[in-house]
């Protein structure tokens, strides 16, 4: 009788142990997103045009360059139909994109010495306004840029008006992939995981 009772106990520990594990899975692939790995878009070999996946300040980019004026590009800062630089009254974020960049690049094997066929790229961050209604767009761009192997790491302020053609670094937000159901798919993936336990547990 003992030997049964002792018997029983470890099986329905065994069972219960099994479906500890298979909830723990669920829980750990649910909440697992994988690592992606920035992108390089090349036009030529020394030449590119986008950078995909670019992590700044923990969050996750695609930059696009295009060459225009402020105005055309983006419009103008006391307008409703703005639209908004992703580092706009953020001069450190704009400099740790700069920055970023300045060190993705300059690790290439071979180094690109043009951004969307031109030496230079901007990242606007700030508007003033002068008296006569003239825009003044300061941005940041990086010394490496015109000096690819002399990279110092430090980002400058750089001046041009609304209306001045330069190229301009543009950024989306990507939006993280999940591979697994998102969060409130979660007590439905448990509960399948529950079920296949309770018919396996009812196999035995």
């Amino acid at each position: 009788m003992l030997k049964k009772i002792y018997l029983l106990t470890n099986q329905i520990k065994s069972k219960t142990i099994y479906l500890v594990s298979l909830l723990s899975s669920a829980i750990i692939m649910a909440n697992t997103t994988p690592a992606v790995a920035v992108q390089l878009k090349y036009s030529n070999l020394d030449n590119i045009n986008k950078i995909e996946d670019l992590v700044v300040d923990d969050i996750t980019y695609d930059v696009t360059f295009h060459y225009g004026s402020f105005f055309n590009l983006f419009g103008s800062p006391d307008s409703s139909s703005f639209k908004t630089p992703a580092f706009w009254d953020n001069p450190q974020g704009a400099k740790n994109l700069v920055n970023s960049i300045a060190l993705l690049l300059n690790s290439q094997q071979i180094v690109p010495t043009q951004i969307n066929n031109y030496p230079s790229a901007l990242v606007p961050y700030r508007g003033v306004f002068t008296p006569n209604d003239s825009l003044f767009v300061i941005s940041k761009v990086d010394n490496y840029i015109t000096k690819w192997d002399n990279y110092k790491g430090e980002s400058q302020d750089i001046f041009t008006l609304g209306h001045e053609q330069a190229n301009y670094a543009i950024l989306s937000i990507k939006k993280p992939f999940n591979a697994i159901p998102e969060a409130n798919m979660l007590p439905s993936v448990i509960v399948a995981f529950l079920i296949f336990g309770g018919i396996v547990a009812n196999r035995k």
